[in-house]
C-alpha cells in the first residue's frame, strides 16, 4: 500500500514518486515523433545516399530509445533515512547524516550536495514534474540545510562589517538596500537599450548612439562605487547580496552585435582586426586599473573579472564597426550587379541572400539582404551595390535598388 507524506513516521516511512500522468503523456508523443522521424529521415537519405542525414536519423531513433526507458524507471524515492534518484542507467542515493545541504538554481533546479565531496550530488532538475512534487520539495526543506540562505546570510554579515557601506550596521544596511535601487536603475535601462537595439531601433542613429555610450556611463559608476559595486553572477547568493551592474553593462553590448550582424556588411572582414584590438587593449587596461585599485573583495571576485572580460571583447569588436558603418555619412560609390540566384535560409534565424555576380573589387558571392528587397527582386534583375570607405577606414557596402 502507498504510505502517505508524513515525515514523523519513523524509520520506516518510504514513497516513491513517478513523473505525472500529463508529463509522462507529453514525452510519449515527444519519443514516438523523434523514432517515426528518425526512421523516416533515415530510409529516405538512404535512398539519396545522404549519409551524414541517415546518421542523424539513427541518433534521433537511439535517443528515442534512450528517453523511453529513461521515462520507464525514473522516480525519486525518500524516506526517513534518505533520498534517492533512480534512473534507467544509473542512480544515486544519499543519506540524510550524509547530506551537506541543498542549493536551487531560478527556483526550479534543486541540487543536493553530500557532505563528503567524494560521493556525487543529487540534481534534481526536474522535480516538478512529478506527482505530488511539492512533497519532495517538503522533504527537501525538513531534512537538509539550505546552502543559499546560509551564504546569503554570510553575505550580509560580510556587508554590516564593512565600513565602505556606513559607521554602523543598520547604516551599512540602508546604504546597500539604496546602492541595490539605484544599480537597478542601470540595470533595467541596460535590458530597454538591448530590447531597443534588437527589436525597433529607430531612430537608428539614437539607438546605436545609446547602446555605444551607455556602457561606458556604466564603467564610470562602476569606477565610483567599486568598492561596493560588483558585476557578479546572481546565482551565488553570498555575492547576490551585495549590488550589481553586469546586467547594465554586458546587454547593451549584445544588442549592438545583431545590428552589426543584420545591418552592416564590411568588404574584408581582418580590416576590423585593429580598431578592434585597440579598443580591447584601451578598455582592458582601464578595467584592470578599476578592478586592481578596489579592495580585495572585489579583486578576488572571479564573477567581476570573467563579466569585464566579456563586456570588452563584446565591446571592441562591435562599437568601432556600428560607429565605422552608421556614422560613415559619405557619399558610396555605385556598382551594378546581377542577381544571378536567390535563397532563403530557416533555422534559429531566417536570412534572405542573393548571388550578384563580380562587381568593383569583389568577386560573385551571396549576400544577405532584407526581406523586402529579397522578394522585389528575380533572378536576372540588377541592383546596385553602394560601397563606402567607412568612418575608420574599414569599407562596407550595401545593396539597394
Amino acid at each position: 500500500m502507498e504510505q502517505r507524506f508524513n515525515p514523523s513516521m519513523g524509520a520506516t516511512f518510504e514513497k516513491e514518486y513517478s513523473l505525472s500522468t500529463g508529463w509522462k503523456i507529453f514525452l510519449y508523443i515527444i519519443i514516438v515523433a523523434m523514432v517515426v522521424g528518425g526512421v523516416y529521415l533515415a530510409y529516405v537519405s538512404i535512398a539519396d545516399k545522404s549519409w551524414w542525414l541517415v546518421l542523424i536519423g539513427i541518433g534521433l531513433i537511439m535517443l528515442g530509445l534512450y528517453l523511453y526507458l529513461e521515462l520507464q524507471a525514473s522516480k525519486i524515492i525518500i524516506s526517513n533515512n534518505g533520498i534517492k534518484r533512480v534512473g534507467y542507467f544509473s542512480s544515486r542515493e544519499l543519506l540524510i547524516n550524509d547530506i551537506k545541504g541543498y542549493d536551487t538554481v531560478r527556483d526550479k533546479r534543486i541540487t543536493i550536495r553530500p557532505a563528503d565531496k567524494s560521493n556525487k550530488a543529487i540534481v534534481l532538475s526536474d522535480y516538478s514534474y512529478f506527482a505530488d512534487g511539492s512533497e519532495i520539495l517538503q522533504w527537501i526543506a525538513l531534512n537538509c540545510k539550505d546552502l543559499d540562505a546560509e551564504q546569503e546570510q554570510k553575505g550580509i554579515e560580510e556587508i554590516k562589517n564593512d565600513e565602505s557601506y556606513g559607521y554602523s550596521s543598520e547604516e551599512r544596511l540602508a546604504e546597500l538596500k539604496k546602492l541595490k535601487q539605484f544599480c537597478s536603475y542601470f540595470n533595467y535601462g541596460g535590458i530597454g537599450l538591448c530590447f531597443w537595439l534588437f527589436i525597433h531601433p529607430a531612430p537608428y542613429d539614437y539607438a546605436v548612439l545609446a547602446g555605444t555610450i551607455w556602457p561606458l556611463v556604466v564603467m564610470l559608476v562602476f569606477y565610483l562605487k567599486r568598492d561596493v559595486v560588483t558585476l557578479n553572477s546572481a546565482d551565488n547568493k553570498k555575492q547576490a547580496v551585495y549590488p550589481s551592474l553586469s546586467t547594465a553593462l554586458i546587454l547593451p553590448p549584445l544588442g549592438l552585435l545583431i545590428r552589426v550582424l543584420a545591418d552592416f556588411k564590411l568588404m574584408h572582414l581582418t580590416e576590423m582586426l585593429l580598431p578592434a584590438f585597440s579598443v580591447i587593449a584601451v578598455l582592458g587596461v582601464v578595467f584592470l586599473g578599476i578592478i586592481m585599485s578596489s579592495k580585495e573583495k572585489a579583486r578576488s571576485n572571479k564573477m567581476t573579472w570573467l563579466s569585464a572580460a566579456a563586456f570588452v571583447l563584446l565591446y571592441g569588436f562591435t562599437a568601432p564597426v556600428i560607429i565605422n558603418c552608421n556614422f560613415d555619412y559619405s557619399a558610396p560609390k555605385e556598382y551594378k550587379a546581377q542577381v544571378l540566384s536567390q535563397r532563403v535560409s530557416t533555422g534559429k534565424h531566417t536570412s534572405y541572400d542573393l548571388t550578384l555576380s563580380k562587381w568593383g573589387p569583389k568577386e560573385s558571392e551571396e549576400t544577405e539582404v532584407s526581406k523586402s528587397l529579397y522578394y522585389q527582386v528575380k533572378v536576372g534583375d540588377t541592383v546596385y551595390v553602394n560601397l563606402k570607405p567607412g568612418l575608420f577606414k574599414m569599407p562596407w557596402y550595401y545593396v539597394s535598388l
